[in-house]
């Protein structure tokens, strides 16, 4: 998965905490993105992290609930799979394009990953889809 500089930069942070290389030519294939703290650097299982992500989600909602009631309610109701449609989300609205969204998501279909789009960015994207369609004749 491509990552912006930001994200990039915390890896590479979180990696060398570990004592491990920076440099992803050394990386192993087996070598955990996030590591188990209680362990010996071997990774969390997914259902460990949906649980400390669904309790940061909580916390957040716990700060911001007087000020903002209706955030924190949706901030209670997120999860792991919210920050992914998410991040799909905000990245085609900030002019990410829809082939690299799909590959970060690692979807098997241009379709699935339309889902993430807003109406109007559907319906362009469908609109070009078919002006550039294989097989079509020019006139």
């Amino acid at each position: 998965m491509a990552l912006p500089p930001l994200g990039a930069e915390a890896l590479f942070q979180s990696l060398g905490e570990r004592g491990l290389s920076r440099v992803p030519e050394q990386w192993r294939r087996d070598t955990p993105v996030v590591a188990n703290l209680d362990t010996d650097g071997g990774g969390i299982s997914g259902v460990r992290l949906w649980k400390i992500m669904k309790r940061f989600f909580g916390q957040a909602a716990d700060v911001i609930e007087v000020d903002h009631p209706a955030l924190a309610e949706k901030l209670r109701r997120a999860s792991p799979h919210w920050m992914r449609h998410t991040h799909a989300t905000h990245a085609l609205a900030h002019g990410a394009e829809l082939t690299t969204v799909r590959d970060n998501l690692r979807h098997a279909s241009i379709s699935t990953t339309s889902i993430y789009l807003h109406s109007d960015d559907l319906t362009r994207a469908q609109q070009m889809a078919g002006a550039f369609a294989t097989g079509r004749q020019v006139k």
